[in-house]
């Protein structure tokens, strides 16, 4: 993880351990903030009551809101690209016998999956997820949006690794796997957001079947058979592994420890 340094400070190792202690101390609050209070909620000032500190010693781990911020969504972007890898690896019983292509088409769906369970059971983390990246503004400095950016690129860099892989073994037809990746992970960002309307329409707008549905559209529109992916997606929900195991809160608990 990636925590908000200035440039001219320079610590012995014993010093950037507490630094990376306090840090961890310091983001744990703002997501209990987050979850308890609402996004809305989330200021330094805020965050230092809970801390019983002034927000002047916040400035010295965290420049600002948006630093804080920022920090945040690339803790919730590495822990969901690290679930994302165990619950695939938690599938190589299932698929030990798979084919190449069909492995690589699996892998696929659970990342697509994965990320649609998280957004639907993890509503708060996910929305620190998106709360920058839902709105046509750039909201964000460009320091930090470039530090969100480059978490959010490697992560989808797994997700083009896995399609360009399907390709390779024909289970997918030749196409971009960055252009498809970023096709995928818009698409389902998309569908999570329509759990604001469910509320409204709970009847008509099932976003996990929406998001079923565009998963099962990109797949087979770039090549994949429609009864694999099918079964894929059904296995891989039964099984649960598109289950991510934990929640961000380890992800800051090792990284401060």
């Amino acid at each position: 993880m990636i925590y908000e340094i200035k440039d001219h400070e320079i610590h012995s190792p014993r010093v950037t351990r507490k630094r990376r202690a306090r840090m961890q101390r310091i983001l744990a609050a703002a997501l209990d903030v987050a979850r308890e209070e609402g996004r809305d909620a989330l200021t330094l000032q805020r965050v230092a009551e809970r801390l019983d500190v002034t927000p002047a010693a916040l400035y010295r781990y965290f420049a600002s809101k948006d630093a804080l911020v920022a920090e945040l969504q690339r803790s919730v972007i590495t822990w969901l690209a690290e679930a994302t890898v165990e619950r695939i690896e938690a599938a190589s019983d299932y698929a030990a016998e798979f084919a190449p292509g069909d492995r690589a088409l699996l892998d696929v769906v659970i990342t697509a999956l994965t990320f649609e369970h998280f957004a639907s059971t993890a509503p708060i983390e996910f929305g620190l997820l998106s709360m920058y990246l839902s709105t046509p503004e750039f909201a964000l400095p460009q320091r930090e949006a470039a530090q969100v950016f480059n978490a959010a690129w490697n992560s989808l860099d797994g997700l083009a690794q896995r399609i360009d892989t399907a390709s390779d073994h024909d289970a997918l037809s030749p196409g971009s796997a960055t252009g498809r990746a970023l096709a995928l992970y818009a698409g389902l960002q998309g569908a999570a957001q329509t759990n604001k309307l469910m509320r409204s329409a709970p009847d008509r707008i099932d976003p996990t079947r929406i998001a079923l549905d565009l998963v099962r559209s990109l797949l087979v529109g770039w090549g994949a058979d429609a009864g694999l992916v099918d079964r894929f997606a059904a296995d891989a929900r039964s099984h649960g592994f598109t289950d991510p195991k934990g929640s961000v809160d380890d992800l800051l608990e090792a990284a401060g420890a």
